[in-house]
């Protein structure tokens, strides 16, 4: 029965579900619009933004090069849609595009020599969005999840504040797409020929993979992981070529372009490398800063706090110096010296979501609810799908004794973290509140399905054997 449900899917879903692709003309699965794709990538957009450690401040650097983006943006095959350029802030080298959305890291920037090489990443970034890469993507996992159904996030049973803080970024890193070797192709191609329709050398094409793959090797070693196998970045560019094939591939390209005129030399090396040198200074502090960071994991806050102290003594200036400190002292119990360090953020980056969400932990630590409560509110506003806020929130309400409330926020967490060890226990008792008792029943029964041994499942258990015989 199963199976003959998916086919009828798959063949409704290839009569009426096709559309012209931008960039070949083909025909092909397509079951997203323009406009729900501009969607999918505004609301995807706060999330990677916070995942790639917020924005990097720097207004002269950032309208500099989002005047490049917007030109290779121009001449590309859907210039009607919005788009906004963005400087993430983490040393992981890399770069993305989203449909209203570009960006690129300060790990990968400080990395590239001249305006030909950030040309050529952001035209393969944007070549994935004018080519529908993601939302051919999308569609596909529309198929396979109408007949295959969904999956979730499972979360620890901890109920410490690091715990609080760890669903901050609960799922963010999963909104990027891994493309298919032939969607990596295509991506390549349309970087090279925005390139030089603009002017740029396109053979800079290839500095600039070969200087990416040195900068992933360079960051994998200081992470201590050594080589590009597992993890996050092996996800991103496992079917990226790399090496000789690549280079191979792009001067092929290059080989078939059109006559093209070159601006000047096609480089533009000395003006990038001095707008973008302040940029490259404060790149030192960070790489202290990540150290710093690596520490705080290993649960080593001694070490952490030096480190962070050096950074800060290199450039007293950046919020997440701070921010992380707060940590080491919200980790400690040391509530007031944790808010210190977080509003002290704030004052340098007054939309640093993170610090936002830290002050309602700490808050909700102390039992001071509506102080957690505004400040959670706060971060919302800047994140307003930010996992650890919404289901903050509800614990808040739930706090209080304020059911309906405490439910808006539980369901719109489990909308994004669908298996978490206690949230389905927490709505099935704000459910019962407000005697909505089948409703309690049904939530009860996913605590279970769920997490059917921890406090909350055996909770859960003895109210469902309550429950028996009274659902209305």
């Amino acid at each position: 029965m199963v199976k003959r449900i998916i086919v009828i899917l798959v063949c409704f879903f290839m009569m009426y579900g096709c559309a012209i692709k931008p960039v070949t003309g083909e025909r092909g699965l397509m079951l997203v619009s323009e406009e729900q794709e501009l969607r999918i990538g505004g609301q995807a957009a706060h999330s990677l933004n916070w995942s790639f450690g917020g924005e990097y401040r720097d207004a002269e650097l950032e309208d500099y090069l989002g005047r490049i983006v917007n030109r290779i943006w121009s001449i590309s095959e859907r210039p009607h849609l919005p788009v906004s350029f963005h400087i993430q802030n983490t040393s992981m080298p890399n770069a993305f595009a989203l449909p209203g959305y570009v960006a690129i890291t300060r790990g990968l920037l400080v990395e590239l020599d001249n305006e030909a090489q950030f040309a050529a990443i952001i035209g393969h970034e944007i070549g994935h969005v004018m080519a529908r890469h993601s939302a051919g993507s999308i569609s596909l996992g529309i198929l396979q999840r109408a007949g295959l159904g969904m999956g979730g996030v499972g979360l620890s049973d901890d109920r410490g504040a690091d715990v609080l803080m760890a669903l901050g970024s609960v799922g963010s890193s999963r909104l990027l797409l891994r493309y298919t070797y032939s969607q990596e192709l295509e991506a390549d191609r349309r970087g090279v020929i925005y390139s030089a329709k603009l002017g740029y050398e396109p053979y800079e094409t290839v500095t600039a993979w070969q200087r990416l793959e040195i900068a992933v090797g360079r960051y994998l070693k200081r992470e201590g992981k050594g080589s590009w196998n597992g993890g996050f970045l092996r996800d991103i560019f496992s079917t990226h070529l790399v090496g000789e094939e690549r280079d191979e591939s792009i001067m092929s390209m290059i080989d078939e372009l059109p006559p093209y005129l070159l601006h000047g030399d096609g480089k533009f090396s000395p003006f990038f490398l001095s707008v973008t040198g302040g940029l490259r200074d404060v790149n030192n502090a960070y790489l202290v800063f990540d150290d710093a960071e690596r520490a705080f994991e290993e649960n080593n806050y001694q070490g952490a706090a030096e480190l962070l102290n050096q950074a800060i003594k290199i450039n007293p200036e950046q919020a997440p110096f701070y921010f992380l400190r707060g940590r080491i002292s919200l980790t400690m119990q040391s509530y007031d010296e944790a808010n210190d360090d977080f509003n002290l953020a704030l004052s340098l980056d007054n939309a640093y979501q993170p610090a936002f969400y830290a002050l309602g932990v700490s808050e909700y630590k102390k039992d001071n609810i509506s102080y957690a409560l505004e400040y959670l509110k706060q971060s919302l506003s800047l994140y307003p799908r930010h996992p650890g806020s919404l289901y903050l929130s509800g614990l808040c309400y739930h706090a209080i004794n304020r059911p309906d409330d405490a439910l808006e926020y539980f369901v719109k967490f489990t909308g994004i973290v669908r298996k978490h060890h206690d949230v389905y226990g927490l709505i099935g008792m704000d459910y019962e509140k407000t005697g909505r008792i089948s409703q309690a029943v049904k939530a009860y029964n996913a605590q279970i399905n769920v997490e059917p041994n921890n406090r909350m499942g055996l909770y859960a258990r003895q109210r469902l054997s309550v429950l028996r015989g009274y659902r209305r």
